[in-house]
């Protein structure tokens, strides 16, 4: 059985099985704001040992990915299959950003690790989230041709929204914890803007939910009974 290294703690996974699969299973630190369809990128990692056990990149992921992050060990984990029975060790993009931001904002200077930016840690934490964004937009367009062309030979389907849906669904918890844990370390002066900012974004998450699910199927009675509204039929006769 194939054994995966993911941000320092070790699991079982299965050949054949995704490495976002496995990371789900075992409730990593790891992004799929997509459901795992290739669209958004969030579920980068960097593989560190055992690249020689994984699927060869596919187009999705030279969509995505720029060559130098190619070179780097950078894949879409959605898109990488488990082919050997080997040892896997990786690190997410997402754990790697929060470990930037603790080292930033949050660790005490005594735990620090050292850092050759000449602006510290703060300075490696937003030249990494300046890099990382440039290299997304870069992507955006390849990646959107490559999505188009997805779903006109059938790869992509409708289903991706629902399964998208069901990602955030599944995630709405674990981002509270830890947008929560990152308030609560804040200075003081900073935490009641970000409070803000977190309510808002959640707001913005459940009513992007309802819309999505009204659009691919659900009704109006529906989405009101799971908010607690019963639906009143009105009946109007002929006289």
């Amino acid at each position: 059985m194939p054994k995966l290294e993911i941000n320092g703690v070790t699991c079982d996974a299965f050949v054949d099985e995704s490495l976002l699969g496995a990371a789900r299973r075992h409730k990593a630190h790891i992004g799929y704001a997509c459901g795992g369809h290739g669209l958004c990128q969030t579920c980068e990692v960097i593989i560190e040992s055992g690249m020689d056990a994984l699927s060869p990149m596919n187009d999705v992921e030279m969509a995505w990915l720029t060559a130098e992050k190619q070179q780097k060990g950078h894949r879409l984990a959605c898109q990488v299959q488990i082919k050997k029975d080997a040892t896997i060790k990786f690190t997410t993009r997402a754990e790697k950003a929060r470990r930037l931001f603790n080292n930033a904002f949050l660790a005490k200077k005594e735990t620090l690790p050292p850092t050759s930016h000449p602006q510290g840690h703060v300075g490696e934490f937003f030249s990494f989230l300046g890099m990382e964004t440039l290299s997304h937009l870069a992507g955006v367009p390849m990646a959107f041709g490559n999505a188009v062309g997805r779903i006109i030979d059938g790869r992509l389907t409708l289903n991706s929204i629902n399964d998208a849906v069901s990602a955030w669904s599944e995630r709405a918890p674990e981002i509270g914890e830890i947008i929560n844990k990152t308030i609560s370390g804040l200075p003081d002066a900073i935490a009641p803007v970000t409070t803000v900012i977190t309510d808002a974004t959640k707001n913005v998450i459940d009513a992007a939910t309802k819309i999505i699910k009204g659009a691919t199927g659900g009704t109006a009675a529906e989405s009101g009974a799971k908010d607690g509204v019963q639906a009143v039929p009105i009946k109007v006769e002929k006289k």
